[in-house]
């Protein structure tokens, strides 16, 4: 994880085969970053348009909504993304000349052939069912999973507009880590005396937080905090800080 606010900050970057960027000035407050787990570029630019719920559990997408709006930058939500729909974002055109049509579909076509896609799975950009596919089902909002994911969202809402340290513009007290774990990785968040920890493992995992902390969130049941050890079950993401 980086502290940085940028995961290329200098570092060598395989897309480029070369170090790039660098490090962001310690006077720059946070808001001015953009935080985000998927954008209309990064689903719209897949073969099929698949969002991350199409992939993910709710579990999942739970640690993703957990990391999004505890994170020191500027929160960006995809349109559906908050209560995880289903509904693709495919890229769409409606090209008035049929050769340039053609040649956009064509063209995006060979284009994931190159990357191994199956270019059966590639939509057709000035087919209108392509446009019609990527609207969002908005009854999706009351049922289910999406329902307790949507709520997921507005409660981590509440609680950014309600802890200073979720919005404070300066990095002091800020630290990242992540470690490998049994099946998968562990991610702990600081935010001066608040925690975040989200359990992306097979087992359960331990960490240790401020005197007197509560836990503000769990996003599943056997979350316990005893004492200042925090200990959150395979799968399960948590905030705990001290009462304001």
């Amino acid at each position: 994880m980086s502290e940085g606010g940028f995961f290329h900050d200098g570092t060598y970057s395989t897309f480029r085969e070369e170090k790039h960027g660098k490090p962001i000035p310690a006077d720059v407050p946070n808001w001015r970053l953009v935080t985000f787990a998927q954008d209309h570029d990064q689903i719209g630019n897949r073969a099929a348009g698949d969002r991350l719920s199409q992939t993910l559990d709710y579990d999942r997408l739970a640690a993703a909504a957990v990391l999004t709006l505890t994170a020191p930058g500027t929160p960006m939500l995809f349109m559906g993304e908050e209560w995880g729909a289903t509904t693709p974002w495919q890229f769409f055109t409606s090209h008035p000349e049929p050769e340039l049509g053609k040649a956009t579909a064509e063209g995006r076509t060979a284009e994931f052939a190159k990357m191994g896609w199956d270019e059966s799975t590639v939509p057709d950009p000035q087919d209108p069912s392509t446009f019609e596919n990527s609207k969002l089902d908005w009854d999706e909002a009351g049922e289910g999973d999406h329902a307790q994911l949507l709520g997921l969202y507005r409660e981590l809402a509440k609680i950014r507009r309600e802890r200073p340290e979720l919005t404070d513009p300066s990095r002091e007290g800020l630290s990242a880590a992540a470690r490998e774990a049994e099946g998968g990785r562990v991610y702990e968040l600081r935010r001066g005396d608040l925690l975040v920890v989200v359990n992306l493992s097979d087992a359960a995992a331990s960490a240790s937080a401020a005197s007197g902390a509560r836990v503000l969130l769990a996003t599943a049941e056997g979350v316990v905090l005893d004492g200042t050890t925090l200990t959150v079950p395979a799968g399960a993401s948590a905030i705990v800080a001290p009462a304001l």
